[in-house]
């Protein structure tokens, strides 16, 4: 009987120990939103995920902000990552197209019996996400300067929150980065919760009111109309800068601040990270875009002709008046990056100097057509095609289409290529007439007919703009229809109308001339030029040390302390043998000729 006793006290301690751990693990749900700055990248948008239950899955749905995933009975106190990410239809993740990166949700964030609303936004990697609150009304709040200038000091002024805010002046640093602009420029953002939302508010600035990127955000000012515990309001801000307080830089519509954000420009100049778009001297400028653009380069067959398109790109124009400008300045060369597909950073050298007593404006424009022309014009097409190695030897290579001429017909005498002497290379010229900004065709490569056509998905593209009197394409087929064809039909080529992007931005140049400042004796430093009197004794050879230590700064140019010198003359001399005051004189140019002058007194006195 004890024996029995035992073996049932044993099995009820297992029970109950097993209990107590299933009871602390605990569950609850994760709501993961996810939102991209283009509404194309949801498109077949999905995840990567771990941890608990949590994994992989094709987007659960979407909502104002955009795509959310739901992830259902996670264990409590458990790290769950994600992964934004398009996929292959339902096979899996498409690993060249990740939006963010390992984005690590902490293992406090799902709560027992809850349902907790995580928000991720593109480019985000780590612990770069923002959390509501599943028992108050939350604010999920996105904040975007195109210039990157985040104030070290930058945040908020708020009221009525969960937690309590400092005094005035002194901004709540409530800011994080939550991702990247499609420039790769950081984005920044916070949470906030309410028990009565009501009565809550807040306002961002860096700490007085010439410094407020906007107004009070609060019920009565048009936010946070409704209250509901669990639900959230979430808010987009793009920095006008300082001094703004009408909040029409606010806006609840995801697109509209995508549009205002990240819409073409130039970016502005930033002084404390030397960034931006700005005359580095009076010869060299630093260019940035606020989106990428495609470079023509890397996959250009005539490399000088893809880099005098981007040269092409910019143009710099002395001001002389409203809206009036002098000539183009000479450009010598635009420096980037050769490798990369995509570019949105360069430099511009010139072949003679800018003045900074004038003004001078930048512009950006990448010259694609935009408008139809009031008048038909012809354009010469050529097209190059390199056909497979199994190509018969007596094979004639034809076009067919909807080009004007060849009506689809794979036999027309107009539309043959000729080989390019002993090679694999077919060439056709012919011409086509346009008027819209693009004109769009079709067509296929075929030997003579459709039994013998090209092994494409589809047909091939031919986008003409009316902006060239000749252009040249080149093809590749990869297989032939009836001859050693592949198992699957393989992609024709992409070619679109492209949309020009174009900007300009006054050229922001260095006017102001160094500080040099005296460190040393004290009895000269923080005195008038008069009052900096160093004593020299009469006759006796000048002694180094009594010269005067100083730096010299620049807002541009950093240290220039190594660079000082004094300038020959009158106020470089010094006679020991002599008594009475030496004027000497401190002399510092920075790269845009900006002069610095300071002085001091060399006295020499007979010794007592």
């Amino acid at each position: 009987m004890k024996k029995v006793l035992f073996a049932l006290l044993l099995i009820s301690s297992v029970f109950a120990f097993f209990g107590l751990n299933a009871k602390a693990a605990g569950t609850g749900n994760l709501v993961v939103h996810f939102q991209a700055w283009d509404e194309a990248s949801y498109d077949n948008l999905g995840s990567h995920a771990w941890g608990s239950t949590a994994a992989g899955k094709l987007a659960s749905g979407t909502d104002d902000f955009g795509v959310y995933f739901e992830f259902n009975d996670l264990e409590i106190d458990t790290e769950i990552g994600f992964i934004a990410v398009t996929w292959i239809g339902t096979e899996g993740p498409n690993w060249d197209k990740k939006l963010t990166g390992d984005v690590m949700i902490g293992d406090d964030v799902v709560q027992e019996g809850k349902t907790t609303h995580v928000f991720v936004f593109q480019g985000a990697n780590g612990a770069q996400y923002l959390v509501a609150d599943p028992d108050n009304h939350s604010v999920i709040v996105v904040y975007y300067d195109a210039a990157g200038t985040y104030e070290e000091n930058l945040g908020i002024h708020h009221w009525g929150w969960t937690v309590a805010g400092p005094e005035w002046a002194s901004p709540a640093e409530v800011f994080n980065t939550v991702g990247k602009s499609p420039s790769d420029m950081e984005v920044k953002g916070f949470a906030l919760a309410s028990e009565d939302i009501t009565g809550a508010g807040f306002l961002i600035y860096a700490g007085g009111d010439d410094s407020k990127k906007t107004g009070d955000i609060k019920n009565d000012t048009g936010f946070f109309q409704t209250h509901t515990d669990g639900a959230y309001d979430i808010l987009y801000v793009v920095s006008a800068g300082d001094g703004h307080t009408s909040n029409s830089n606010v806006y609840t519509d995801p697109a509209l601040f995508a549009e205002d954000a990240f819409s073409f420009g130039l970016v502005p100049f930033s002084n404390a990270d030397k960034s931006g778009t700005f005359a580095v001297d009076p010869t060299t400028i630093f260019v940035k875009t606020s989106s990428p653009v495609a470079s023509p380069y890397p996959l250009a067959a005539d490399k000088d002709a893809a880099r005098a398109e981007i040269e092409n790109w910019f143009t710099v124009r002395e001001i002389t008046g409203v809206d009036t400008y002098g000539d183009p300045l000479a450009i010598e060369r635009v420096d980037f990056a050769t490798t990369n597909t995509t570019l949105n950073q360069f430099v511009i050298i010139l072949e003679n100097a800018m003045d900074n007593t004038k003004e001078y404006e930048i512009f950006f424009d990448m010259n694609y057509p935009e408008e139809p022309l009031d008048v038909a014009k012809d354009v010469t097409v050529t097209i190059n095609v390199t056909v497979p190695a199994n190509t018969p030897a007596e094979a004639v290579i034809s076009l067919a289409g909807s080009i004007p001429g060849s009506g689809w017909n794979p036999e027309s005498e107009d539309f043959v290529a000729t080989q390019v002497g002993d090679t694999l290379v077919y060439s056709i010229t012919f011409d086509v007439e346009v008027i819209d900004a693009y004109t769009t065709y079709e067509y296929k490569w075929t030997r003579g007919s459709w039994a013998t056509e090209e092994f494409v998905a589809s047909n091939r593209p031919l986008v003409i703009p009316n902006n060239v009197d000749s252009i040249v394409f080149d093809d590749v087929i990869q297989a032939w229809a009836d001859i050693d064809a592949p198992e699957n039909k393989y992609d024709a080529p992409v070619r679109t109308a492209m949309v020009n992007l174009k900007a300009s931005m006054v050229l922001d140049l260095d006017t102001e001339a160094p500080e040099i400042t005296f460190i040393s004796p004290t009895g000269i430093v923080g005195k008038d030029p008069a009052e900096r009197i160093i004593e020299v004794t009469w006759g006796q050879p000048f002694n180094q040390l009594l010269f005067p230590r100083y730096r010299a700064n620049d807002d541009r140019d950093g240290d220039l302390t190594p660079f000082i010198f004094v300038p020959k003359g009158q106020s470089s001399v010094l006679d020991t043998r002599t008594e009475g005051d030496y004027t000497i004189m401190l002399r510092v140019v920075d790269k845009w000729g900006n002069v610095a002058e300071e002085t001091f007194i060399f006295r020499v006195v007979k010794s007592n």
